[in-house]
């Protein structure tokens, strides 16, 4: 069997939180992670933003770095990069083979396919000798694999619903898994929250090593509302950059902008109801909306800031369904997701359901030139991978440069 059929095979086991398959694996590995310090980042929303905006200041200090971010748009390379760079599949090929060896010896491990993953950038990292590393987590934080990096400083960004199913019925338990990032002497920034059981988690799993950071209400945009936070950490570490400037490939302002020619493009994976109201709350002209996401434990209250948004602005004349090809959960059909809307009371605003979402995409393109509208891209991470794919074969665009961060 091959590495990668090895690896997509993972795909069928879904979640299992956990440290032992990593921790044994590690091992025969020779503990790569232990070789470099790490920023570790847990939330529900923004983490994956403030990982690339800290890997950007780290390298602009003169730090080798290396971020590891899930889940991937295009290519699973992407999840590790070093000082803003994919890896090459040659490298990924070779670290894969050495992680599925280490775990085939007795007793066999099956690791998951974000266990598998997180591993190879483990190697990565310490082969190619990075000087400090950005770790994202995957879901919740106590159980979860990055949980194993040596970090040397923790940061929670926002609580709010998210894999229910696994962290917790409420928002105290989801907090308390994700602020089980915090390691005992070492400090944990944590966001600040404003429900009490929430708050009473964080500060009960953190105590004395907690410092709780203001929300930054001074910028009208979510993307910058952490640069003071990255400021902070750069002061902290001795950084001599705070410079967050940088390129979240699919999710950054600006990233593909320029798709639809003539007309302004924005892309968003706002994939939970807290996401989808920030970033809707962003939009002032009119604008075409082209949504798909993949499933979700509750539809109806993941779609409800859509429909109070749509419902309460014009801004959002007509709404474009589709489904996302990629990803590992099936998509949410185009029907399911037009009658979840209608319940939900949605009647004046002009629908239409497109189930191939490169179709969908030129159809919502053309609306927009022709109406003189912008185009909203909001969904799923994996809605702006299928996108971002087609932009780069019609385009003729280098893969690697175009997934570059900084």
């Amino acid at each position: 069997m091959g590495d990668r059929k090895w690896l997509n095979d993972r795909l069928s086991m879904g979640v299992k939180l956990g440290l032992e398959n990593c921790r044994e694996i590690l091992s025969r590995l020779g503990d790569p992670h232990l070789d470099f310090p790490s920023i570790h980042v847990a939330g529900t929303n923004g983490k994956g933003s403030l990982c690339v905006k800290l890997s950007a200041a780290s390298s602009s200090s003169g730090d080798v770095t290396g971020l590891f971010t899930s889940p991937h748009l295009i290519t699973v390379e992407e999840r590790i990069r070093i000082d803003g760079r994919p890896i090459s599949p040659e490298s990924f090929n070779r670290l894969l083979d050495m992680v599925r060896k280490a775990s085939q010896k007795a007793p066999k491990i099956s690791p998951t396919y974000f266990e598998a993953t997180f591993l190879v950038a483990m190697l990565s990292f310490s082969l190619s000798g990075v000087d400090r590393a950005i770790i994202e987590t995957g879901m919740g934080g106590r159980l979860d694999a990055t949980r194993m990096v040596n970090a040397d400083l923790c940061i929670l960004t926002t609580v709010s619903e998210d894999h229910s199913e696994f962290l917790g019925p409420t928002l105290a338990d989801i907090a308390t898994e994700k602020a089980a990032i915090h390691r005992p002497g070492i400090p944990l920034i944590a966001l600040q929250q404003s429900d009490p059981g929430v708050i009473q988690a964080i500060e009960d799993a953190a105590g004395k090593d907690l410092m709780w950071w203001p929300v930054d209400i001074s910028t009208p945009k979510k993307w910058d509302s952490y640069d003071s936070l990255v400021g902070a950490v750069a002061a902290y570490l001795n950084w001599n950059s705070s410079s967050a400037e940088c390129t979240w490939p699919g999710r950054s302002p600006n990233f593909g902008k320029d798709w639809v020619e003539g007309v302004t493009t924005r892309l968003s994976a706002a994939h939970n109801a807290e996401s989808l109201e920030s970033d809707l709350s962003e939009v002032t002209a009119p604008t075409v909306v082209l949504f798909g996401m993949t499933r979700k434990a509750d539809l109806k209250a993941t779609l409800s800031p859509l429909v109070t948004e749509i419902c309460m602005d014009r801004v959002f004349p007509k709404v474009i369904f589709t489904e996302p090809n990629s990803g590992r959960n099936p998509a949410v059909t185009v029907e399911e997701l037009s009658e979840a809307m209608e319940q939900l009371g949605v009647e004046y605003v002009q629908t239409e359901a497109v189930k191939d979402p490169l179709k969908a995409f030129e159809i919502a393109g053309s609306m927009a030139r022709e109406e003189n509208l912008e185009l909203l891209v909001i969904g799923s991470v994996y809605l702006i991978g299928d996108l971002l794919q087609y932009v780069v074969e019609r385009d003729g665009l280098d893969l690697w440069e175009v997934l570059t961060a900084h």
